[in-house]
């Protein structure tokens, strides 16, 4: 039994809503968490939260049952090496295009769970796909799962989807961003009050995703149709969209994303 149900090994933005994401929906209490993060800030943060801080990766991966892998991956195999001579019993890894058999090449045939989530659990709004080793434990499946459930949405796919998926919630934050950027540009240029058209848009942006949230068996484009009155105004802008052939401009986007997913797994 180890001493420390949870360790992250690294406590970024996404490490820290994580481990603060554990504490607010109860599935574990501070002490049973541990952390190892070189950051003075971090284990400031971490010893005030309550948690146990650790000198090092090897320290923390001898005395927690979960290990969550939470580095860039500029130091991931740096990481992973020095674990290779650790008895780990899970490892969580929510490194971006990181595969598990790259995790055991290099750490040794430990069970493995792979999370890919997004930025919006940061506010525990987030999305995540999962995918896992097939001996890990189904009790600690069902804590990760449990883990991401209190921070959002979480789906189990098969690893081979997994850059796929990245088009689907991974990287599309950006994308919403990028369109809602393009449209507040447009209409602070047409006069508008910055704080008064960026107020709402977020609004509709929020409003729009519940409506989607309220009726999930209600085909997509019926929600567009639903806005686009004949002979009113949306519907000539949607014409703009389907002109210019948005879905091939997507199509085109998802490809290029995949593919720096696919050479990053590598």
């Amino acid at each position: 039994m180890k001493q420390y149900r949870l360790g992250f090994i690294g406590c970024g933005h996404m490490g820290m809503s994580i481990a603060r994401g554990v504490l607010n929906s109860s599935l574990l209490m501070a002490e049973e968490i541990a952390v190892y993060d070189p950051s003075e800030s971090v284990q400031d943060t971490c010893q005030e939260l309550g948690f146990a801080v650790c000198g090092s990766e090897t320290e923390l991966a001898q005395n927690a049952h979960i290990v969550v892998l939470a580095v860039t991956p500029q130091i991931v195999d740096r990481v992973l090496s020095k674990l290779k001579d650790v008895q780990i019993d899970c490892l969580l890894s929510i490194v971006a295009a990181l595969s598990m058999k790259h995790i055991r090449d290099l750490a040794g045939e430990i069970p493995v769970i792979r999370v890919m989530p997004n930025t919006p659990l940061l506010v525990s709004c987030g999305a995540a796909a999962m995918c896992h080793t097939e001996d890990c434990d189904l009790d600690d499946i069902a804590f990760v799962t449990s883990l991401f459930e209190a921070l959002g949405v979480v789906r189990t796919i098969p690893e081979e989807q997994m850059n796929d998926i990245i088009a689907v919630h991974g990287s599309t934050p950006a994308y919403f961003y990028y369109f809602l950027n393009s449209i507040l540009k447009d209409t602070i240029r047409r006069g508008v009050d910055p704080e008064t058209a960026r107020t709402l848009l977020v609004q509709t942006m929020i409003g729009s995703g519940k409506l989607l949230e309220a009726e999930p068996d209600k085909p997509l484009e019926a929600f567009v149709d639903s806005v686009c009155s004949k002979g009113g105004t949306t519907i000539e802008a949607i014409r703009v969209f389907r002109h210019e052939d948005l879905d091939r401009m997507v199509k085109q986007a998802n490809e290029e994303c995949i593919r720096r997913a696919e050479e990053l797994s590598k």
